[in-house]
């Protein structure tokens, strides 16, 4: 689903602690960017990108093109998860931080990734435990066992608690799989209990994302709420 190529261009850009010194790694974004498409509400980009950036200190971005440059590799990203989760055209992978010397599996870093994004929009998510599919209901019980045994919040004996982190890199795609399933069924989404709901899932039409512009009046990527202009490239004018 990833080249290797593209996964290092976007750690490049998430790694710049000069720049974003609090930004997701790449398996968090990843676990992250899944749980904003299986939402069944639409969580628009201007509400989970500064997210990405990290909530304490803004992105320093020292150009407009700079800024440019690492939204796209999130959109892309992003993208790329989308046209995955609409496709049953191969099995679905996450990507995972690995250790250098014994190749253990980080997969904390995704399933953290995936419980920010369901803090977004937390009632969203309670169409899934009761939704009448047995697969579906299990996959959201695996991935809030797993959300549980990472934030050390789990009541399940220490024993079965290994055993599922020991099987997490394993159960979490699967568990994805049986949500995206449910979710791409639905033709209509709870629309008029919600009114953020969409009509159809939200990852059912995706575009790729190529570049990304930023007008001098748009919204900074930081998250500040000002305009680009009066915030981070005023900023880095500043600065020159």
């Amino acid at each position: 689903m990833h080249t290797q190529t593209q996964i290092n261009t976007l750690a490049a850009v998430l790694d710049d602690v000069e720049v974003m010194p609090d930004a997701m790694c790449v398996s968090e974004l990843d676990g992250y960017v899944a749980g904003l498409l299986l939402c069944p509400e639409l969580i628009t980009s201007s509400e989970w990108l500064p997210e990405v950036w990290g909530l304490d200190i803004a992105p320093a971005f020292r150009s407009q093109k700079q800024a440019e440059k690492a939204i796209s590799a999130v959109m892309q990203h992003y993208n790329r998860v989308a046209e995955r989760l609409a496709s049953d055209q191969e099995p679905y992978s996450i990507v995972l931080e690995y250790d250098n010397e014994d190749e253990t599996a980080y997969w904390q870093f995704w399933i953290a990734g995936f419980e920010q994004a369901m803090r977004l929009s937390p009632e969203a998510w309670n169409v899934y435990l009761d939704c009448g599919d047995r697969n579906t209901e299990t996959g959201f019980a695996v991935m809030a066992s797993l959300i549980d045994i990472e934030t050390l919040e789990s009541d399940l004996p220490d024993e079965k608690q290994a055993e599922m982190a020991q099987a997490a890199p394993e159960l979490i795609p699967m568990a994805v799989t049986a949500m995206n399933s449910w979710l791409k069924r639905q033709q209509t989404v709870f629309a008029g209990a919600r009114p953020n709901a969409l009509p159809l899932p939200v990852n059912s039409n995706v575009m790729p994302v190529q570049a990304y512009k930023i007008g001098r009046n748009d919204p900074c990527p930081c998250g500040s709420g000002k305009k680009y202009k009066k915030c981070c490239l005023l900023e880095r004018s500043d600065g020159e």
